[in-house]
């Protein structure tokens, strides 16, 4: 746990006591991200920042507030106290506004969760991020089809940061990690004015875990490329495989009303559906905050909630919603934790091209640009782009097509998911394979 972090997080609890808080939480953190961006043989952009900063959570006569401020001083901290305290009495009582059980923050893993790659950090230098995009750009322009090419953008980014929590009834923690990234985009020719964009990046709590970056800058081009000529097919029914990296556009609208405040809101068409099956069989996945390396892994949340793995959906079941505990009390349940870490499924047997073979003739979903998703009723509308697949072939881009149903009956038509999980998120998603759903084109 940083020290100086630990006696910032000390000093706001204490003072907040001091000046009638019934209770207080604290977090302090402080972060350092460098990216270098690179278009066309040209230095693009080039930032480093450091950020330092600190927030409270203020109970005060049944009121509450949540304040913040990046000047850490000890006198601009008084200052600081000295005003949110002051004001938080001056708003509405909501006596469901209180800090976690206590007994909530026990049991929390201790162990090294190997999301800080402190070897990695020393060697992103200025001069290997340069090298990176560098890279990436060359193996752009050298990859087939490379002569169609308008431009290549290509970042390299690497992060850290430290933080720690606290509370006035007992809670004191703190966690470290890192993050690398990298990314290429190419824009290439087409008919008329079009330029079709393609990207490939990776993402990872450790350096050595990116993916190569010669095959990121081919990818990029090969993205590109294929999209070239797209065109709507014919409004209908047709199945489709939905590829991994962007299965989380998707599952974002699903999770959605699992909120608590969705819930209390009466928003959420999920609100009375905790134990019944809303996906099909093969749907399951699980919350996992202890994955080794996950960019999502903490062992508690932004209330200091002790997280373990848990089901979101087992078999197609809904077993958990993500309840804070503010909506909790107002809702008469247990907390469960506001939000996710890490998203694991099932792994697959087949490959993408193996789930495109499965599928025979269908859409092959490669990107979603815009649309809509309603949490009160889960109907949806997703504009999406991808490839018309005839006999497991991708054979030509399809785009300005949309994908619509309602999620209540959209996941129970799915049939199978992949074995080829996102290493690069936190949500680890597999590409999916549906039976016929509705598209609508021409």
């Amino acid at each position: 746990m940083n020290r100086e972090l630990q006696d910032i997080v000390e000093r706001i609890l204490d003072g907040a006591k001091k000046r009638g808080a019934r209770g207080a939480r604290a977090s302090a953190y402080r972060s350092r991200e460098s990216t270098l961006e690179w278009r066309d043989g040209k230095l693009d952009r080039l930032q480093e920042s450091t950020q330092r900063g600190a927030s409270v959570t203020l109970y005060v006569e049944s009121r509450y507030s949540s304040n913040t401020t990046s000047d850490l001083r000890p006198d601009s901290l008084e200052r600081f106290l000295d005003e949110t305290v002051a004001m938080t009495r001056l708003l509405a009582a909501d006596e469901h506004r209180r800090l976690p059980d206590p007994a909530r923050y026990q049991g929390r893993f201790e162990g090294d969760l190997g999301i800080h790659d402190g070897a990695g950090l020393a060697q992103m230098t200025p001069d290997r991020r340069r090298e990176m995009v560098e890279r990436m750009e060359a193996a752009a322009r050298s990859a087939p089809g490379a002569d169609q090419i308008i431009s290549v953008t290509s970042a390299a980014s690497n992060s850290s940061f430290d933080s720690v929590l606290g509370a006035t009834n007992g809670l004191l923690a703190g966690r470290s990690g890192t993050d690398f990234s990298l990314f290429t985009e190419v824009s290439v020719r087409d008919a008329g004015d079009r330029k079709p964009e393609g990207y490939e990046y990776g993402s990872s709590t450790h350096l050595s875990k990116l993916p190569d970056l010669d095959r990121t800058g081919r990818e990029a081009v090969r993205r590109a490329l294929e999209l070239r000529g797209s065109r709507a097919e014919k409004s209908g029914l047709y199945p489709c495989v939905i590829e991994n990296r962007i299965v989380g556009r998707l599952l974002g609208d699903l999770l959605a009303p699992l909120s608590g405040q969705a819930i209390q809101q009466k928003r959420s068409y999920l609100a009375d559906k905790l134990d019944q099956p809303v996906a099909a069989e093969v749907f399951t996945v699980e919350d996992d905050p202890l994955l080794p390396g996950g960019l999502g892994s903490r062992p508690y949340d932004g209330e200091g909630l002790t997280l373990r793995r848990r089901f979101l959906f087992e078999k197609g079941v809904l077993r958990s919603f993500l309840l804070d505990t503010y909506y909790a009390s107002k809702l008469g349940r247990e907390p469960t934790s506001g939000g996710t870490t890490n998203l694991v499924f099932p792994t697959g047997t087949r490959d993408l091209p193996g789930l495109l073979a499965a599928m025979g003739t269908g859409i092959l979903v490669t990107g979603f640009s815009g649309g809509n998703s309603n949490p009160a009723t889960g109907a949806f509308s997703l504009g999406i782009r991808g490839m018309w697949v005839e006999n497991g072939r991708p054979t030509r881009a399809v785009s300005e097509m949309n994908l619509s149903g309602n999620h209540l009956e959209f996941w129970k038509a799915l049939l199978e998911l992949g074995a080829d999980t996102n290493p690069y998120s936190s949500w680890r998603t597999p590409s999916l394979r549906f039976a016929p759903v509705q598209f609508s084109g021409t």
